[in-house]
């Protein structure tokens, strides 16, 4: 019996479906960031001109950070590297935490007095199915330590 044989490499054949729907998730998050990435770069004259808060260079450096990050999240997990299960829970937290920041320091006041129950709402929702996901026996399984390097 090969090596292979015996750790076969993940497939999406073993692959829980909810941790390919979570990562299809990040892949999302993670399009949405390389989005605002690239709208902060095209409009960036437009958004020096606005009465802003911020700089256009911490919209276009979030979009930037976040699309990384959720870009190789989302293949991590897609692959079942034994490490996305700790990043994923750790940066989720940092990524709500974030939003959360910016929702206080960028928002305007009005907008988050009526939004912030259902954001926080969503928030604790969205951190406890990626917790559930991840806690999953199956998902632990997947995204286990492979013991043996695979050639």
């Amino acid at each position: 019996m090969t090596e292979h044989q015996i750790h076969p490499r993940p497939t999406q054949n073993n692959r829980p479906a909810l941790i390919t729907l979570l990562s299809i998730l990040f892949a999302l998050v993670s399009l949405f960031s390389l989005l605002k990435f690239s709208q902060a770069l095209l409009q960036w004259s437009s958004l020096k001109n606005l009465p802003l808060s911020i700089s256009p260079a911490y919209l276009a450096i979030d979009g930037l950070v976040w699309w990384a990050t959720g870009l190789i999240l989302s293949l991590a997990l897609w692959r079942g590297k034994s490490w996305s299960r700790p990043a994923v829970m750790i940066l989720s937290m940092v990524y709500s935490l974030e939003f959360w920041v910016d929702k206080i320091w960028i928002a305007e006041p009005e907008g988050l007095a009526q939004r912030w129950p259902i954001n926080l709402i969503l928030t604790i929702m969205g951190l406890c199915m990626i917790l559930l996901i991840l806690s999953l026996k199956s998902s632990r399984g997947f995204l286990q330590k492979n013991p043996a390097k695979i050639p």
